[in-house]
Parts: C-alpha cells; structure tokens; sequence
C-alpha cells in the first residue's frame, strides 16, 4: 500500500510540476536547462520565504485552491490543478506539523532567480515534502507535492 501511495504522490507531483512549470527546459535559442542549485538566492530572507511557502501550503491543506492559485502570476494555474494533486495525497491522512526545511534556486529566466522552499510536513499517515518556487517580486512559481 505505501508504495502504491509513493507511486500516486510522485505521478501527481510531476503532473503539477508539468502543468505549473510548464516544459521550459531551455530557452527559444536553445539555451541552458534550468538546474536547482543548493542555498536561496541572494534577495531572499530565510525566515520570510519560509513563511511564504508555509501560507501557500495552509491554503492547501485548507482546500482553497483558488487562493493558492491568486497567488500565482498571469497566467495562473487552475485550480483544479491543486484539487487534483490533493485527491492524489489524501492517503497520507490530514496535516499535523512542519518537518525539516531546506532551501534551493534556480535561474528561472524572465522570472529572474526563484527560491525553492523545500518543507516536509507531517501528516496523520506519513510524510509529505512540499516545494514551493518563490519569485523576487513574491509570487509563486512553483508549487509541488511529493
């Protein structure tokens, strides 16, 4: 059972990140893939991403997808995106608590340098791991659960 949940929990996270990301992995010249690299960019305060990520993940958890989804740039992604990838989580049972976060980026091209909040979160079941991609100007850019 729990394998089947992890294969469930994956397909939907890349599912998410196919359809909120899209399938940028270069530019129009043909240019470099994106590659995630360890540590927040040098705009980003630890303490206030963190709390970013973690609002964006309350309304997750709390089924407001079309809030979530306003907190996206144009174009933002549907919220029955998010409905979806909850249905694909419910298994792991209802959140209890934050885990371990850590932190990455990536160059993002027109969006600039992003930082990736990295959370686990305890659920009743198991674990989840929520990235969420934080613009400069503080919209989301990412958001995906594994």
């Amino acid at each position: 059972m729990r394998k089947r949940l992890v294969l469930v929990a994956l397909l939907a996270a890349v599912t998410l990140m196919l359809g909120l990301v899209g399938c940028s992995s270069g530019d129009a010249a043909g240019g470099k893939a994106q590659e995630d690299v360890e540590g927040l960019p040098a705009w980003a305060d630890e303490a206030a991403v963190t709390e970013q990520a973690r609002d964006a993940i309350d309304l997750f958890v709390a089924r407001d997808y079309d809030g979530l989804a306003a907190l996206f740039g144009e174009p933002a992604p549907a919220a029955s995106d998010f409905e979806k990838a909850a249905r694909a989580a419910e298994d792991v049972g209802g959140f209890e608590s934050y885990g371990d976060v850590s932190f990455a980026h990536y160059d993002g091209g027109a969006d600039g340098v992003a930082a990736i909040v990295v959370q686990q979160a305890h659920c009743e079941n198991d674990d989840l791991v929520y990235s969420v991609g934080i613009a400069e100007d503080g919209r989301l850019v990412g958001f995906r659960i594994s």
